[in-house]
């Protein structure tokens, strides 16, 4: 094997890598938005008087939604998909989705005046607005520099 060909399969498994590290934490972090906002939807739900076998169905609903997006966003992003042509729809539904999960984590502690909890509660679901905005995109960078390296290393 020469030297080029081990630096350019080294490079494709450190892009693997990377990829795979941003995947999992933007995972995580749907994960854990998903488990946090559970509980802030279902008590928002009891307190509106939605019923109780309906209540634990919305957060999950919205959350799974992301989830969804998030995946095929990831797909079509390390696939080479053009923003423009598919990724701009799906992203404005991630965004929208992401935005009724910041209000329904909210609007508890709101309706209680507790400002404070509703600013704590509001973390997760910015941390998800932002990584549904900025996670395909990176995705789509770390492929094109990657590629791009390993272009410039076999070529010299």
């Amino acid at each position: 094997m020469t030297r080029r060909a081990a630096v350019s399969m080294r490079s494709a498994s450190d892009r693997a890598s990377v990829v795979q590290a941003v995947t999992v934490i933007m995972g995580v972090v749907v994960g854990l938005t998903l488990l946090f906002g559970f509980g802030n939807v279902l008590n928002l739900a009891l307190r509106l008087g939605v019923p109780t076998w309906v209540a634990p169905l919305v957060a999950p609903a919205v959350d799974l939604s992301i989830l969804g997006l998030l995946l095929g966003t990831r797909h079509l992003a390390l696939t080479g998909a053009s923003p423009e042509e598919v990724l701009r729809s799906a992203r404005r539904l991630l965004i929208f989705a992401s935005v009724i999960t910041l209000a329904l984590n909210v609007a508890e502690p709101l309706v209680a005046s507790e400002f404070g909890k509703a600013a704590f509660d509001a973390v997760g679901p910015l941390l998800l607005v932002r990584w549904s905005e900025v996670g395909p995109g990176l995705l789509q960078a770390i492929g094109a520099t990657s590629t791009a390296a390993v272009s410039g290393e076999t070529a010299t």
